[in-house]
């Protein structure tokens, strides 16, 4: 019996490999953005947000906004420092035409969770810490 095995890879090369992560203590497996490539994009241009949405890992603690030029959905946005607690959640609405809202958390963080505008997990916490500590060692 022959066993085939397909590994996706994302536009930079990267595999697509999302860990098993916990949000509220519930498992999901969002998309991820690793590089800084990645998280320049994020979901612009989509006409439908991932089901657990698009996580963005930055490689260091950072304090910059969030935008949505060209961005079509609505968006639930939660902002976590390096444990996996949240700093901040918004609101943000799409913006086809400059200038657009920055949508800033006020306080440094280490993640970043864009979800649907319909989603209703409260976003509190996420993790575990050795899935968060692995995903920053692969953040660029």
């Amino acid at each position: 019996m022959l066993l085939a095995v397909v590994v996706a890879a994302a536009a930079d090369g990267s595999p697509l490999r999302t860990p098993a992560l916990l949000l509220d203590g519930a498992s999901f497996r969002p998309e991820l953005a690793l590089t800084e490539s990645a998280r320049t994009r994020g979901l612009m241009s989509r006409t439908q947000a991932p089901a657990d949405g698009m996580l963005f890992v930055f490689p260091d603690a950072t304090a910059g906004g969030f935008w949505m030029k060209d961005t079509l959905v609505p968006l639930t946005i939660v902002f976590f420092d390096s444990a996996g607690v949240r700093v901040r959640k918004l609101s943000m609405t799409p913006c086809r035409r400059d200038p657009c809202a920055v949508y800033l958390p006020g306080r440094a963080y280490r993640f970043a969770l864009e979800l649907r505008s319909s989603d209703t997990r409260a976003g509190r916490r996420i993790g575990p810490p050795a899935a968060l500590r692995r995903l920053v060692g692969r953040a660029s």
